[in-house]
């Protein structure tokens, strides 16, 4: 079992707000910005804490190592959930394959390949952000 996944969801929630974070965050103002109770910030801020992923300075809390969490990439200091790396993939195609009707002409095949391919970025983008605002 890896760590993030000894991690409960309050844990990674306050994890990936103070990765993103430019600034140390004290526990009210996590608290507020993740709508949960002070003691829950608190005592999961300690569990983090012991186990080595956050520590405190004078100014707040901040991450004293990464963690790796899977689905994610990091990306200038952000956690971007790999499928909206494949929605913007499949994205590509659909507009490769407009490009390629408008220049070469109207193909069945072209068709079917840019409905297809816009129902995968859909679907791959709206999964990624969903899965990116249950952290938030």
């Amino acid at each position: 079992m890896s760590e993030a996944e000894e991690l409960g969801r309050n844990a990674l929630r306050i994890y990936f707000r103070l990765f993103e974070s430019e600034a140390p965050l004290g526990v009210r103002e996590l608290a507020r910005d993740l709508n949960l109770p002070v003691s829950t910030v608190h005592y999961n801020l300690k569990r983090l804490e012991e186990l080595g992923i956050i520590k405190r300075s004078s100014s707040g809390y901040v991450i004293n190592k990464s963690v790796p969490l899977e689905g994610f990439l990091i990306i200038h200091k952000r956690l971007i959930p790999k499928l909206i790396i494949y929605s913007v993939f499949f994205l590509g195609i659909t507009l490769g394959s407009i490009i390629t009707i408008i220049t070469s002409g109207f193909n069945t095949d072209r068709v079917f390949v840019i409905i297809i391919s816009s129902i995968a970025s859909l679907i791959f983008l709206l999964e990624g952000l969903d899965i990116r605002n249950r952290l938030t």
